[in-house]
C-alpha cells in the first residue's frame, strides 16, 4: 500500500468506535494499525483489508475466514479476536489483542544473525505447545515464519497471521496457488498440492524456523526466490550439521526429521516432536556464541557460508548430494588466505629453515651458507608470483560476483503474496 493511502486512514474512525493512531506494519493484503475504543480507552491492533482488494470476493472471504479460525483457538500463545466489522471504505477489518515485543527475526537480528542455543530451547517449546493447541483446533496455519513468531516484551510467546491458515477438512483458498514464503516453504506447499497440506506442514515450517535461527541460514540456499522455491519442492533438504556443526548431534536429529523431504520421515506431529525437542538438549551445556567473522558482502553472502569446522572437514564437500538438483559450490574469501599462506615458503611467514630441519641432524657447513641464501631468495620470489597468480585468478570470479551480487539469503522476499 501506498504511505499516502495509509496516512490518510491514520487518525480516523473505524467501525464507529475505534480510532487509527498510527501504523504497525503492512503486509500483501492488510495493513495493522495501532488503535483507542472511543469510550473505554481500551488499545487494541486493528487489522483492515487494503482498500484495492475490497471488491475481491476471494480475498475478502480469506480474510474474514481468519478471524473465524483465531476465535476458535482457545490458546494464550494465539492473539484473541476482540471485534470485527466492515469500514466506511467498505474495507473489512478485525481488531486483534495489541502486542508489545519482538518478533523472532528481528530478535536474530540483534543477536547477530543467529540465537543461541540456550535462548532458542524455551522459545520453540512454548511455540509447540501453541501449535498442539491449533492443530487441536483442526487448524494449519501454512505460514509458519520467524516473522510471524513475536516475543512479548512481558514474557510469553505468541504466533501470528493465520491469513493462510485452513480448517481440516477444506482449503481456505479454492485454487491451488502457490502461497507463502519459500524459505519455509514444506515441499507440498511448493508444489501448490494444498490439499495435501496438513499438521505435518507445519511441522516441516517449525523446522525450518529452527534451522535458521540457529544456524543464521535456510534449508536451502539459492540465491532468489524463484530457485528458493525450485529447491523446496525438488531437492532434499540438507542437514543442518552443514550449516551449524558445532551443535549437539540431538539437536540436530530434531530439526533434520522435522524438514524432511518425505511426510512419511518427519516426526508424525508436533507433539512427538515437542517432546524429542525437550529431551534433546540438557539444560547445562553452554550457550553457543554467534560466529564472529563478518564477511565482506562485496565477495559473499553472509547467508551462504558453511562454518569454518563444516569446511574443514571436507572442503570440496557440496551443500546437495549427487542425487539432489541442487549442488552448490560456495565461495568463502577466508579459503582465499589460506590458499596464500600455503603457497608461500615457511620462510617468509616467520619460521626459520634450520626449524624445518629434522632433529639431530648437524648445522649445515658455512661455506653453504651463501648457497642456502640465495636458494630462500628463489624461493621467497616464487611463492610471491605463485600468491599474485592466485590472486589474479580468483579477481575476476569475485568481480563477476560484485558485479552481479547474489540476493540476500537472509532476507528473502515471499514467493507471492502472504494474505
Amino acid at each position: 500500500m501506498r504511505i499516502d493511502a495509509i496516512d490518510r486512514r491514520t487518525g480516523r474512525l473505524v467501525g464507529g468506535k475505534w480510532r487509527l493512531e498510527r501504523v504497525l506494519g503492512q503486509g500483501a493484503t492488510s495493513t495493522v494499525y495501532a488503535a483507542t475504543h472511543v469510550e473505554s480507552n481500551r488499545r487494541a491492533a486493528l487489522k483492515v483489508l487494503r482498500p484495492e482488494l475490497a471488491d475481491d470476493r476471494d480475498v475478502v472471504d480469506l480474510f474474514r475466514a481468519e478471524g473465524r479460525l483465531v476465535s476458535a483457538i482457545d490458546h494464550p500463545g494465539v492473539a484473541k479476536v476482540l471485534d470485527d466489522g466492515v469500514a466506511d471504505d467498505g474495507c473489512p477489518f478485525h481488531v486483534l489483542e495489541l502486542l508489545i515485543g519482538q518478533t523472532l527475526d528481528e530478535l536474530r537480528q540483534t543477536r547477530g544473525g543467529r540465537i543461541p542455543l540456550d535462548e532458542v530451547m524455551p522459545i520453540a517449546d512454548a511455540m509447540m505447545e501453541t501449535l498442539c493447541a491449533v492443530h487441536s483446533a483442526g487448524i494449519v496455519h501454512r505460514d509458519l515464519k520467524p516473522q510471524n513468531v513475536m516475543l512479548l516484551d512481558g514474557g510469553g510467546v505468541k504466533i501470528l497471521d493465520f491469513g493462510l491458515a485452513k480448517a481440516r477438512g477444506r482449503t481456505a483458498d479454492a485454487a491451488q496457488d502457490v502461497v507463502g514464503t519459500p524459505s519455509f516453504m514444506p515441499p507440498e506447499q511448493a508444489l501448490g498440492v494444498t490439499k495435501k497440506m496438513d499438521a505435518q506442514s507445519d511441522v516441516w515450517a517449525l523446522g525450518a524456523t529452527l534451522f535458521f535461527l540457529l544456524s543464521g541460514q535456510p534449508v536451502h540456499v539459492a540465491k532468489h526466490p524463484t530457485a528458493m522455491l525450485l529447491a523446496s519442492a525438488s531437492a532434499r533438504p540438507r542437514s543442518l550439521a552443514d550449516a551449524a556443526p558445532e551443535l549437539p548431534r540431538s539437536i540436530i536429529d530434531v530439526v533434520d526429521r522435522a524438514v524432511a523431504y518425505r511426510k512419511a520421515d518427519r516426526w508424525s506431529d508436533v507433539a512427538a516432536m515437542r517432546s524429542a525437542w525437550q529431551e534433546a538438549h540438557p539444560a547445562w551445556l553452554p550457550t553457543l556464541p554467534p560466529p564472529s567473522f563478518v564477511p565482506d558482502p562485496m565477495f559473499v553472502d553472509p547467508g551462504l557460508l558453511l562454518d569454518e569446522a563444516g569446511r574443514r572437514r571436507d572442503a570440496s564437500r557440496t551443500l546437495a548430494s549427487p542425487e539432489t538438483p541442487m549442488a552448490i559450490t560456495l565461495f568463502d574469501p577466508r579459503e582465499l588466505v589460506l590458499e596464500i599462506e600455503t603457497s608461500l615458503p615457511r620462510s617468509s611467514l616467520g619460521p626459520t629453515m634450520a626449524s624445518r630441519a629434522p632433529a639431530g641432524a648437524p648445522p649445515p657447513p658455512r661455506r653453504w651458507r651463501g648457497t642456502l641464501a640465495l636458494a630462500a631468495t628463489a624461493m621467497l620470489t616464487a611463492g610471491l608470483v605463485a600468491a599474485a597468480v592466485v590472486l589474479s585468478a580468483e579477481d575476476e570470479p569475485s568481480a563477476a560476483r560484485s558485479a552481479d551480487p547474489p540476493a540476500p539469503a537472509m532476507d528473502l522476499p515471499v514467493a507471492a503474496p502472504t494474505r
